[in-house]
């Protein structure tokens, strides 16, 4: 009855040109439990609750191989890697039959080699590979595995079995087999294959499937918001988004980007106050606003401050670090002639992320603007 209810709610505001915001009670995140904190993307709450549990011994090994396995996922979102695999090789030595637990190792393992050498890197692919064969003997229908081999096919060199055919064959099978999410990913395979007009017809079926997946209702937002501008368009996704979840601040995010489209900076703020209010762990609207503003050119001094508040606090997972965050700040420092600042914090996120290239640049850019004064 809820989900009708949900979904007659959507088609509703779907009808209307303005978006109305949804009340939230108060209390809207301590009722969730730690897995669903971990699906809508509360990662310090989640760790933070998890964290005494994963350590009680009076667990039996079931339950405690689960903490440890949720816990893992807190820890890789949060970037701390090191933990997050201990973690899920200890969940997996308590279980080895369950898949997702496989899965966890896999996905903690590809972070890790995004930042090793060569042949470190050679060997957590091959871990990975080794982890989704197994989760995929264990549960052929388990959807992160699936995921996972997509991405695997598409990003492996051929020398190691990377296949790009094999990749959309997997997304084909596995929207075939559960439509909503299925094509949700075939949306992700097709914007990392820079394919985007297929990527909105995926992501459009996918919700076509299923009102209510906020994956796919916040990929279509970020689409026309940024792949293909479309001011109407991103609106209504971006206050679907809220709808289908008003507790996750990324969905505030990209309403307050929608506003940032039209130089409405006061209703953008609005909207990063209202999530903040929601949840004061991930201040994500003020990185979009910022971001908005830089790549805009304009309200440099709104960006700084909005960077600022959003560095105030730790970064909640799977969100933009705090070396990008620098940067954008180093950025907006060096358009408002605060040049000596700006050289501070673009080194600091150079320091902090010596991959960051875009940083790199600007770094050099700004020192060579100071020495031509």
């Amino acid at each position: 009855m809820f989900r009708l209810w949900a979904v007659l709610a959507v088609i509703a505001f779907n009808a209307s040109a303005d978006c109305r915001l949804p009340d939230v009670a108060p209390d809207a995140l301590t009722r969730l439990s730690p897995a669903q904190l971990l699906e809508s993307g509360h990662y310090l709450r989640a760790e933070k609750i998890l964290e005494p549990l994963a350590n009680d011994p009076g667990l039996d090994p079931q339950t405690s191989a689960r903490i440890k396995w949720m816990l893992s996922r807190a820890k890789a979102a949060l970037g701390k890697l090191d933990e997050a695999m201990s973690l899920a090789e200890t969940a997996l030595a308590g279980d080895g039959s369950n898949a997702a637990y496989h899965v966890q190792v896999a996905a903690v393992v590809g972070r890790l080699a995004e930042k090793a050498g060569l042949l470190k890197r050679l060997s957590y692919v091959r871990r990975a590979r080794q982890e989704l064969d197994t989760a995929a003997a264990l549960d052929p229908k388990n959807t992160d595995t699936q995921w996972g081999l997509m991405m695997y096919y598409y990003a492996a060199p051929s020398l190691l079995g990377g296949d790009k055919n094999k990749a959309r064959q997997i997304g084909e099978q596995l929207a075939n087999a559960v439509p909503d999410l299925g094509r949700y990913y075939q949306g992700r395979l097709a914007v990392e294959m820079k394919d985007w007009d297929n990527a909105e017809v995926f992501y459009k079926q996918s919700l076509a499937e299923n009102p209510l997946l906020f994956e796919s209702v916040s990929a279509l937002a970020m689409y026309y918001i940024r792949t293909k501008p479309d001011q109407a368009k991103a609106e209504r996704w971006a206050c679907q988004a809220v709808h289908t979840d008003p507790t996750r601040a990324d969905a505030w995010a990209l309403l307050a980007r929608v506003h940032t489209l039209c130089g409405c900076w006061t209703e953008a703020i609005q909207m990063a106050e209202s999530a903040e209010s929601i949840d004061g762990d991930d201040l994500m609207p003020w990185f979009a606003i910022a971001e908005a503003a830089i790549e805009h050119g304009q309200q440099l001094d709104t960006a700084a401050a909005a960077l600022r508040r959003y560095l105030s606090k730790p970064i909640e997972g799977n969100q933009p670090g705090e070396a990008q965050a620098r940067m954008h700040l180093g950025t907006a420092l060096a358009g408002l002639g605060q040049k000596a600042e700006a050289v501070k914090e673009l080194e600091a996120a150079v320091e902090l992320d010596p991959t960051l290239e875009a940083a790199r640049v600007e770094l050099k850019r700004v020192k060579s603007a100071e020495k031509t004064k």
